[in-house]
C-alpha cells in the first residue's frame, strides 16, 4: 500500500478463519473501486489463515499481525491504528460486503456530510454457513432490500435497545453494516485517553458511541454487508452457548462451545474492564452489554445522563424487559438464566417483585412490538420499491455468498433500488 489517505478503511481482524477468509477478501477486492485500503489482521491463527493471505497480491490490501494475541476489541483497537480512511468499517471474518458496496456507501457518504451526519447503518442481509443449523435451522441466505433512506435519533433508538423493543445491533456499530467518520473516532479517542474500545463487546462499545456522540444517525433499507453467522462466529458462540448444552452432541457444537470458552477466557483477561453492575458476562443479554458498554464511556456523556441509566427506576424498567423477552423464549435454558438473572438484580439492589409485576406489562408490549414490526416490514414489501431473497440449504445445496450476492447484485441493479433511494 502506497496510499496516505483513503475514503474508505475496510478492516478485517481474522483469527483462525482460514475457511472463510476468502470469501470475504473476494467480496470486497472484485468490485469497480479503488479509493479505499482493505486490511486484514490475523491474530496469531493456528489454522491455514497465514498461508491463504500469504497469496493474496492485491495494491489495495495489506495483510498485517498484531505482536500477541488479543481479545476481540483488543484486536479491533490494535487493527483500527493501523487505518488511514476518512470512513471506516469492521468486517467479520465471515461475513463481507455486498456487490453494490462501494456504490451504496459513495451515495450514503455523500448524503450524510450534506446532513453534517457521521454515523451511517443499512438495514442487515444474512449468510449462515454451514454448521450453524443446530441454532438458524436450514435457512442458508436472508435478504432484504428497500428503497428507503432515513435520518434516526440517537437517544430514542438507544432506549429502544435498552428496553429490548430492538436489538442493539440495529444501531451503528461501525461494523459490516455500518460506516463511520473518522471524525468521530477521533473525538472518542480524545475523551477517553486515546482509546476507542473500554470494555467488551466490541460492538456495544461501537453502538455505545455512535448514541452519546451524535444525535443523528442515517440508515438505509438497502444493505450495505452479508451478516455472515458460521461456527466461528463469537457472537454466535455466546449468545447461543446455553443452548447448545441442551442439544445432542454434534461436531459443530463442539466447535461453538471451544469457540466460546476461549472468547470468554480472553475476555476474563482482557485489560478493558466489564461494568460490575452487568454480572456475569456470559448472561449474554444485549440490554446488558448495550448498558455496559455506555456505564464504561461515561466521559462521552453529560452527567445527569450518566445519572438516569444508574437510577433505580431505570433500571428496574430495563431488568422487567429483560424478564419478559426470557419468558417469550422457548428455549431450554431458563433456569440457568433465571438464576444469574437473579444474580444480576440482587447486584443492583433491585426489588425482583416489582421487576416481575412490570415485566407481565412489557410481556404485552413485547408482543404488540413484533406484531408491529412484522406489519411494516410486509407494508414496506409492498408499497416501496424492494426486494426479497430467501434461500435454504435443503434446496440450494450449492448456496453460498459469491452466487447469492451475484443474484443480489443483477436484481438491485436491474430495479435500481440504489438510485431510487
Amino acid at each position: 500500500m502506497t496510499n496516505l489517505n483513503v475514503k474508505y478503511s475496510i478492516l478485517v481482524p481474522a483469527r483462525n478463519g482460514g475457511k472463510y477468509l476468502p470469501t470475504c477478501v473476494e467480496t470486497i477486492i472484485n468490485q469497480d473501486f479503488n479509493d479505499y485500503e482493505l486490511i486484514i489482521s490475523d491474530d496469531h491463527s493456528s489454522d491455514n489463515s497465514d498461508a491463504y493471505l500469504t497469496t493474496i497480491d492485491h495494491p489495495n490490501v495489506k495483510v498485517v499481525h498484531p505482536p500477541e494475541s488479543l481479545s476481540m476489541a483488543e484486536h479491533w483497537e490494535w487493527v483500527f491504528s493501523q487505518s488511514c480512511g476518512e470512513w471506516i468499517m469492521f468486517v467479520g471474518q465471515d461475513d463481507g460486503l455486498q456487490p453494490y458496496f462501494f456504490k451504496l456507501a459513495e451515495r450514503l457518504t455523500a448524503y450524510a456530510n450534506r446532513h453534517k451526519i457521521r454515523a451511517i447503518m443499512s438495514e442487515r442481509a444474512y449468510f449462515f454457513w454451514p454448521g450453524c443449523e443446530a441454532v438458524y435451522g436450514d435457512t442458508a441466505v436472508s435478504y432484504l432490500a428497500v428503497s428507503e433512506l432515513k435520518i434516526h435519533n440517537c437517544k430514542i433508538q438507544a432506549l429502544l435497545s435498552l428496553f429490548g423493543f430492538q436489538d442493539y445491533f440495529e444501531l451503528p456499530e461501525m461494523y459490516t453494516s455500518s460506516l463511520f467518520h473518522r471524525d468521530i473516532i477521533i473525538e472518542v479517542k480524545e475523551n477517553q485517553n486515546g482509546k476507542v474500545f473500554v470494555t467488551h463487546p466490541q460492538d456495544a462499545n461501537l453502538g455505545a458511541i455512535a448514541c452519546s456522540l451524535d444525535n443523528t444517525y442515517l440508515k438505509s433499507g438497502v444493505p450495505l454487508g452479508w451478516i455472515g453467522s458460521s461456527p466461528k462466529s463469537a457472537g454466535m458462540a455466546i449468545f447461543t452457548g446455553s443452548i447448545l448444552k441442551d442439544k445432542n452432541s454434534h461436531t459443530q457444537n463442539s466447535d461453538l462451545s471451544s469457540l466460546r470458552q476461549e472468547y470468554l477466557k480472553k475476555t476474563a483477561n482482557s485489560e478493558l474492564l466489564c461494568h460490575p453492575l452487568t454480572g456475569d458476562f456470559s448472561f449474554a443479554s444485549g440490554p446488558i452489554y448495550f448498558w455496559g458498554a455506555l456505564l464504561q464511556t461515561q466521559h462521552l456523556r453529560k452527567n445527569w445522563i450518566n445519572n438516569f441509566l444508574l437510577s433505580n427506576i431505570f433500571k428496574i424498567l430495563m431488568f422487567a424487559g429483560i424478564l419478559a423477552k426470557m419468558s417469550l423464549s422457548k428455549r431450554q435454558y431458563k433456569n440457568n438464566k433465571m438464576r444469574m438473572f437473579e444474580e444480576i438484580i440482587h447486584l443492583n439492589r433491585c426489588n425482583l417483585t416489582l421487576v416481575v409485576i412490570i415485566a407481565k406489562l412489557f410481556w404485552i408490549l413485547y408482543k404488540f412490538n413484533s406484531l408491529s414490526i412484522r406489519v411494516k416490514k410486509r407494508l414496506k414489501h409492498l408499497f416501496m420499491p424492494s426486494y426479497f431473497y430467501k434461500a435454504n440449504w435443503k434446496e440450494n445445496s450449492n448456496i453460498n455468498m459469491i452466487v447469492a450476492s451475484k443474484r443480489i447484485k443483477k436484481i438491485i441493479a436491474e430495479m435500481k433500488l440504489i438510485e431510487k433511494l
